[in-house]
């Protein structure tokens, strides 16, 4: 397994154009964002990289909505993904498209995200899974300087691992896409449908809803027998 951080240089995409079949793969994510966005309520709505700030949540009642990534053009604050300037525990709802396969640390970027939800707050994340076609383009030199194979593709069990261990709960989880996305191919309805009913598992994306959950810490009351000690002075003599 490899490891989560990395010292190579990642060149995100900045929009979906840059992608095979990049306009297809945008609605698809959009079609399930239309779906879940009414179930996310609150007062702000984060979208992290310029990916995310490329898709609408306005199905959603968080009307606050902020755009959050280093370059692109429809970035509302410049700044890194791994080091959020928010205070703790400010946002609703958080929006990771394809985020994590173009970042170095992943696992700091999750742990600044669990940092600023709010108690119950949720997280909506897609990535591209490596045992599918796209993985296996990776194997290929030439492809590796290319989009997508130049991402780093994490599986979806080690994304729910890292979550886990976050305190989040996994809610939804759906995968598709069952082709190499390359630009010369054609995804069928035939091909979808069958690939989710036996092969889910190679499919090419994945997509999931996290909830955060924190459980309080509430103080034991003081038991009355325990007020009294229990050697009293002059019990015993030497």
């Amino acid at each position: 397994m490899k490891p989560a951080l990395t010292q190579r240089q990642i060149v995100p995409p900045e929009s979906w154009d840059q992608l095979p079949m990049g306009d297809w793969l945008a609605a698809e994510i959009q079609e399930r964002l239309d779906l879940w966005c009414p179930h996310l309520f609150g007062y702000h709505l984060l979208k992290l990289g310029a990916l995310s700030s490329h898709l609408s949540c306005s199905g959603s009642a968080i009307r606050h909505q902020v755009s959050l990534g280093l370059a692109g053009a429809g970035l509302g604050v410049l700044a890194d993904v791994a080091d959020l300037p928010i205070r703790d525990t400010a946002i609703d709802a958080c929006l990771l498209a394809q985020t994590l396969d173009y970042t170095n640390d992943p696992h700091q970027v999750l742990r600044e995200v669990e940092r600023v939800l709010t108690a119950d707050g949720w997280l909506i994340l897609s990535g591209f899974n490596p045992h599918s076609l796209v993985g296996l383009g990776r194997l290929l030199p030439f492809m590796r300087r290319q989009h997508p194979w130049h991402a780093r593709m994490f599986s979806p069990e080690r994304i729910r691992d890292w979550l886990e261990l976050l305190g989040f709960e996994l809610v939804h989880y759906e995968a598709f896409g069952f082709s190499s996305l390359s630009s010369g191919s054609k995804i069928h309805w035939w091909r979808e449908n069958l690939g989710r009913d036996y092969c889910g598992y190679f499919a090419s994306v994945y997509m999931l809803a996290a909830r955060k959950r924190t459980i309080p810490l509430t103080p034991e009351p003081e038991r009355r027998w325990a007020r009294k000690p229990l050697i009293v002075p002059g019990m015993a003599r030497i």
